[in-house]
């Protein structure tokens, strides 16, 4: 368990009743149980009710169960390196089965998709960025795939798209270019970065609009979303991959083509300059 939250429980253990101990008990021998728990689930694994539960969230200072839920998934995440993620996964999975395993989780990921849904935010998305000015699309880590994969594309079908792959200073230069009808994508699973939090902020600040790609509905970002495309991941245990980002910011760029008729005729001029100097 992160040293924050076992803090944060410590502080308050004496102010605890003795049903809410179990639940605090419960939580620092399993942290990465509650994770997946609901509030109910949790109730019954600590021999208590649910809304001691809940005023056990509460009494640590969150709004209710689902808040202090999404806040330790988000520790747990943060803490979890990428050797230990890829360690997890391979636990789960003998070397003969790798593809399988990894075609077995994006499927069910498929099946359980809302496509009635994502296609209605997708054109939506699709709508906002081709009424924008310039696009300022942010991918840090692995995020970075999908967001080099739209960024590179838009460029190509003629839409200026500026790609944001660093932090810290330098992550600045180029905020100060947005302006009025301009538009930030970002991709943001699991973890929440704070750069492109100051990234949408201040899109917005500027009169611009924000299109998040996520795998849940993420709070601290989903405030500043003009547009949301909301799915989950495929993966191998703690192990997450980023195909199905990578393949919703391709439906994205489809979604785009066919509102601007002009990324065929922009491919075409690339494909004629190219011919004419010899690059074919």
């Amino acid at each position: 368990m992160n040293v924050e939250y076992r803090k944060k429980i410590q502080k308050v253990y004496s102010k605890l009743t003795r049903s809410q101990r179990k639940v605090a008990e419960f939580i620092v021998d399993n942290p990465s149980k509650i994770t997946l728990m609901s509030a109910d689930q949790l109730a019954k694994a600590s021999g208590v009710g649910e809304a001691t539960v809940i005023r056990f969230a509460r009494t640590l200072g969150y709004n209710g169960y689902s808040d202090m839920k999404e806040e330790f998934q988000r520790a747990l995440v943060n803490n979890l390196t990428s050797s230990k993620k890829v360690e997890e996964g391979l636990k789960t999975i003998s070397s003969e089965s790798v593809l399988e395993e990894l075609l077995k989780t994006h499927h069910a990921v498929f099946q359980n998709m809302n496509l009635s849904e994502l296609t209605k935010s997708l054109k939506s998305a699709a709508k906002i960025i081709f009424e924008a000015n310039d696009v300022y699309v942010f991918g840090e880590g692995a995020a970075l795939v999908p967001a080099l994969e739209l960024s590179f594309w838009l460029n190509r079908f003629g839409k200026k798209t500026w790609l944001f792959n660093t932090t810290g200073r330098s992550f600045f230069e180029n905020i100060v270019n947005i302006s009025k009808n301009d538009v930030s994508v970002g991709f943001a699973y699991r973890k929440i970065n704070f750069e492109l939090r100051i990234l949408f902020s201040e899109t917005r600040k500027r009169g611009g609009k924000n299109i998040l790609f996520t795998d849940r509905q993420l709070s601290q970002l989903s405030d500043l979303a003009d547009e949301m495309i909301v799915t989950d991941r495929g993966g191998i245990g703690s192990y997450r991959s980023m195909a199905i980002p990578v393949i919703m910011s391709d439906a994205l760029l489809f979604e785009f083509a066919a509102v601007n008729e002009m990324s065929l005729e922009n491919l075409r001029n690339l494909e004629k300059i190219r011919k004419e100097y010899g690059y074919e």
